[in-house]
């Protein structure tokens, strides 16, 4: 699922932020965060946050969350969890 996760984002940021038909085009360890300006980065978050209906609070965009594409697909995969109780 991680995988999917991972391809849908990296081909989001190809098309929509790059402007790049390819999602190879998206290195797995690009820093999100130091790579696009903030306006990306919401344009990023409002379609995680529409795709995998999780929401990303403003504490949780760090550089431990978005420090790569991969990184951010495992906390989508985290969010996405059902909460037991």
């Amino acid at each position: 699922m991680t995988q999917d996760i991972e391809q849908e984002i990296r081909a989001f940021i190809a098309d929509e932020l790059l402007d790049k038909a390819d999602s190879g085009d998206v290195p797995q360890d690009m820093p999100l965060l130091g790579f696009l300006d903030s306006f990306g980065l919401m344009v990023l978050i409002n379609f995680v946050e529409d795709r995998f209906e999780v929401t990303i609070a403003n504490s949780e965009v760090t550089d431990e969350n978005f420090r790569s594409v991969e990184a951010l697909a495992g906390y989508v995969r985290n969010k996405s969890k059902p909460t037991e109780g």
